[in-house]
């Protein structure tokens, strides 16, 4: 092939937090690292744009029982007690890490003692950059991965992708990949998902992989209209209103964010954070000073002023469905393939919700980490160099069309027919069992005609697969969703507004020319009162 071609350990798909700690833990267990980026690692992604809460919880008995019981119930009792341990011990000696090996500036309490349960996304990240980089493994910027390699047992081999910059085409041997991708927002122009567009879900269904819990999707943030931050807590301070001035009953941040979707289906949503006082506001700034950017910009004082307000869809980045894993090690059922962060699902220590930040960070460090100690290990146990396997590609659409390619373009439409089905609030937040159902007729239409004529060259190239992916999404999480027919955590059915104890499984769906789903009991029974209830809204 022209372009570049390289021969790795581990190859590491993506650059936010979950990608750079799987990169450093597998550079640190002695294995060559190449991690791949779509934009510039460290700059990129949610995280790097914004601040995050962190579930950082000690190891003491009772805060350990309190902060795995506090959402179980809000995320419909489908979470792991087992991996939410795990997770919270893992956690806690990642950030104390951070803090140590990272020489992360955490600020001080009162008593003098560090508060390490948030961290500022741009320093976080230029400090993950550095620390990975110095562990020796690579970092490819602005080379977004295209499609996965395998070898002739179907195992996991490598990859390919295209160098924006050089404008030339890239592959990579490797013993084993970890998938750390990020959701899909569906290019909804949320603050920093647009490099999120389910790419790494289309790359393991394209081996072999399954997806779960791609019903918990219907995640939507809270944003100034005409802006793209949404960092949600801090509506919880505010009173809505409707065009008129009157103040808009039952709207909330919490528990009440469907009351604003209604609302925005036929007339603007006003907002002030009026029942702020003056510690809580100076704390806010000092909090999220990027929230106040955009105000202080437009010359607005949100705590005095009405402004007017949108909801911005955030898909599998603040929902909890992705690449369903097998093992501890964050491994998925296809040989070489490993998962982490929100590509990965979350349902193992969320259920069926989540907010922004707090547990998903928690999951970016945690399964970073075992993914990539796992993908060391196992490209160890190959015996030989990953460069001795014969490759064989493992992309379809927008890649390899089964019919007469189409125009070069022909992303753009996919993009838009596939927004037109998942942004509005009636088909993806309302949803009621015919919408999704005359939703995923057209989404379908649109993956027939994307697998038969969907085809670009060069950097276009990169742009067809992201519209592939997101059709794909699209299709798992309307099938997994008419598939539950209940209302759990945030998987909402107007149609079925209660919620089923017979339902207290998981979905696993996957298939690309045909999408299936299917149920998986749960490994574990289900912890305190299951009674049901009505599922809230966590602001973040």
């Amino acid at each position: 092939m022209t372009g570049m071609d390289l021969t790795t350990d581990v190859l590491v798909v993506g650059g936010g937090p979950a990608a750079t700690w799987a990169a450093l833990k597998a550079a640190q267990d002695g294995a060559d690292v190449v991690l791949a980026d779509k934009g510039y690692c460290g700059t990129s992604g949610a995280t790097a744009s914004a601040g995050t809460g962190v579930w950082y919880v000690p190891p003491e008995p009772a805060a350990r029982e309190a902060a795995m019981a506090s959402r179980e119930a809000l995320g419909g009792f489908l979470a792991d007690r087992r991996w939410m341990t795990r997770v919270l011990d893992r956690t806690y000696a990642g950030m104390n890490e951070l803090a140590a090996a990272g020489r992360y500036p955490f600020p001080t309490g009162p008593d003098g003692k560090q508060l390490r349960n948030g961290l500022q996304g741009p320093e976080y990240m230029r400090r993950m950059r550095i620390r990975v980089q110095r562990a020796g493994a690579r970092i490819l910027d602005h080379s977004p991965v295209t499609e996965l390699l395998t070898d002739p047992s179907g195992a996991v081999a490598g990859a390919r992708g295209h160098r924006r910059q050089a404008g030339q085409p890239y592959r990579i041997r490797a013993g084993a990949v970890v998938l750390a991708t990020g959701g899909c927002a569906f290019l909804s122009g949320a603050l920093g998902c647009n490099v999120n567009t389910g790419d790494g879900a289309l790359f393991a269904a394209e081996v072999g992989a399954d997806l779960s819990g791609m019903e918990f999707s219907n995640a939507y943030g809270i944003a100034p209209e005409g802006t793209s931050v949404t960092k949600t807590a801090f509506y919880s301070f505010a009173t809505f209103y409707r065009e008129d001035g009157t103040v808009l009953e039952g709207a909330a941040a919490q528990g009440g964010r469907s009351v604003i979707a209604r609302a925005l289906l036929d007339e603007k949503v006003y907002c002030r954070l009026d029942r702020a006082g003056a510690a809580a506001r100076q704390a806010m700034r000092l909090a999220q000073p990027n929230f106040f950017l955009t105000f202080d910009r437009l010359g607005i004082d949100p705590f005095t002023q009405r402004f007017a307000v949108t909801l911005l869809a955030e898909g599998t980045v603040r929902g909890t469905g992705g690449i369903r894993l097998t093992g501890d090690d964050c491994s998925t059922s296809v040989p070489g393939l490993y998962a982490a962060g929100d590509a990965a699902t979350r349902e193992l220590i969320c259920g069926g919700f989540t907010g922004g930040g707090s547990h998903n960070a928690a999951w970016a460090i945690s399964s970073g980490t075992w993914a990539g100690r796992g993908a060391a290990r196992h490209a160890r146990s190959l015996g030989h160099r990953p460069g001795t396997r014969r490759l064989m590609a493992a992309g379809g659409a927008g890649l390899r069309p089964t019919g007469t390619p189409g125009p070069a373009d022909g992303f753009r439409e996919v993009v838009t027919a596939v927004q037109g089905e998942v942004l509005p609030y009636e088909k993806n937040y309302l949803r009621h069992g015919d919408r999704l159902a005359a939703s995923l007729d057209v989404l379908d239409s649109v993956w027939e005609e994307s697998r038969a004529s969907l085809h670009a060259r060069g950097q276009d190239t990169v742009r067809a697969r992201q519209a592939a992916a997101m059709a794909a999404h699209a299709r798992w999480m309307y099938a997994s969703a008419l598939a539950r027919t209940e209302t759990r955590g945030m998987a909402k059915r107007l149609d079925h507004p209660a919620q089923d104890p017979q339902q207290h499984h998981r979905i696993v769906t996957g298939g690309l020319d045909q999408v299936w789903t299917r149920p998986e009991p749960l490994t574990t029974a289900p912890t305190a009162s299951t009674a049901p209830a009505a599922p809230l809204e966590v602001a973040s």
